[in-house]
């Protein structure tokens, strides 16, 4: 991928505090580089843009107002855009963003989730992988304008490129097929293209009705099909599945008639890959499934930035998980996961969805309130006793109590303190929660 020394964002979203929050994350991700970010609000404005704007990336969210982002890439496709485009949205509704990727974003991100890394990381990918489909287009020109041009960009495109009977049947695939399959090309002329690149559980997964047309098409191998970014992930029976984008021109004789037909295959799976790799491991614990330490401040340091701009209070909950050692010492770490796991359950139950949980390691936890109201700290404590009591009397077989210490601080926006100050104070106060308990048992013996 080229060396980028600039770049130039169009950002598509009509709510001003996340428009500001990915500024932000833009402007620290790519701090070494001219950065020029365009930012719309509504449709017309983004198809404005569009239409007259020469950009390297397009951010835009789900929600617009009286429309929405999948119309936006829609005309993208329509017009002809290549410009890669990442899709965001804030609702974590599969077939929403099933049908972004279908019809042409690159990647999607939930916006409750994003992280600098995480946004930078994407367009990076999105970016190159826009480039290799600019490499693509061009060469899908060239074929339509010579044969010749054909057989001598095929040679050397870093792509799949097979020709096919309108039955399916394999003739000719490049040399770029064995690289990237790990199969020799010969052996699969005169196969038919769904045995080899189309495995019953793909089938069986499509869920989405553009996805499932499309794949129908290469499914049967309609004489006239054109098919657009359709992504697959294919098993030659190596070591590892490869991720295939595939798209499919018909040619056809002087009289109009089909003559063959065209599959360009780019390999993405080092996208696709890191793409997984990034939603799944980078902020998550694996335990527990709550956010980790990384995870935790990338999300509350964002939430800090917009109780600071708008003078909203925030409340940090430091828990320490009581007795855990004497249940590694005595029951073994086994039993210590149990109760570990168990408390992360508690604390999913006693939290809203909005609240940022997080485990910092071994037996602490933290949670951010992002959303404050009269007596949260109150609401918060008979909610999370009463989750402890149901657990504790709901596993009384199982010969271990649950039991959580808690320290809770208050951001005032009027009095600012950093993040590290405020859970030093709340992991302080938790300390102090303990020693009385300590005590109050002492006092019962």
């Amino acid at each position: 991928m080229r060396e980028m020394k600039e770049m130039k964002v169009l950002l598509i979203d009509d709510d001003e505090e996340d428009v500001l929050l990915v500024r932000d994350y833009l402007k620290e991700g790519f701090k070494n580089i001219s950065l020029k970010i365009v930012d719309v609000q509504t449709f017309p404005d983004a198809i404005e843009q569009l239409l007259s704007g020469s950009f390297d990336v397009i951010i835009v969210d789900y929600m617009l107002g009286e429309a929405d982002g999948l119309e936006v890439i829609e005309r993208a496709r329509i017009e002809g855009i290549t410009t890669p485009i990442i899709f965001l949205t804030g609702h974590g509704d599969e077939e929403i963003v099933l049908s972004a990727m279908k019809k042409g974003a690159k990647d999607y991100l939930n916006k409750s989730r994003i992280t600098t890394e995480l946004l930078c990381h994407s367009i990076m990918s999105a970016v190159r992988l826009g480039e290799m489909q600019a490499m693509r287009l061009d060469a899908e020109r060239a074929l339509r304008e010579s044969e010749m041009k054909y057989r001598t960009l095929v040679a050397f495109l870093p792509a799949i490129v097979c020709e096919m009977s309108n039955e399916g049947i394999i003739s000719f695939l490049n040399d770029s097929a064995t690289k990237i399959l790990g199969v020799a090309s010969k052996e699969l002329i005169g196969k038919a293209w769904r045995d080899c690149f189309l495995s019953p559980a793909e089938v069986s997964a499509a869920g989405d009705e553009d996805f499932s047309r499309n794949l129908a098409k290469f499914y049967n191998i309609l004489s006239l099909c054109n098919i657009n970014n359709l992504e697959l992930k294919t098993d030659m029976g190596g070591s590892e599945d490869k991720y295939i984008n595939w798209n499919s021109t018909c040619l056809y004789r002087d009289d109009g008639s089909p003559n063959s037909i065209i599959c360009v295959g780019t390999d993405v799976t080092e996208v696709a890959v890191l793409r997984e790799r990034l939603h799944k491991l980078s902020i998550v614990d694996e335990l527990t499934g709550l956010y980790n330490r990384r995870g935790f401040y990338a999300l509350a340091e964002q939430q800090f930035k917009i109780a600071g701009r708008y003078n909203k209070q925030m409340m940090i909950v430091f828990l320490d998980l009581d007795g855990l050692k004497l249940i590694n010492d005595t029951r073994g770490h086994k039993d210590g996961d149990v109760i570990i796991k168990a408390a992360a359950e508690v604390l999913k139950d006693t939290f809203r969805e909005a609240d940022i949980i997080g485990r910092m390691g071994g037996d602490e936890f933290i949670v951010l309130v992002s959303r404050m109201g009269d007596e949260v700290e109150d609401t918060i404590r008979a909610r999370l006793a009463a989750n402890v009591r149901n657990y504790n009397r709901s596993h009384i077989e199982d010969n271990m109590t649950l039991s959580l210490s808690t320290g809770i601080t208050i951001y005032n926006p009027e009095k600012p303190a950093t993040l590290d100050e405020l859970i030093a104070e709340a992991d302080a106060l938790m300390y102090k929660d303990k020693e009385i308990k300590k005590a109050g048992r002492a006092n019962i013996a």
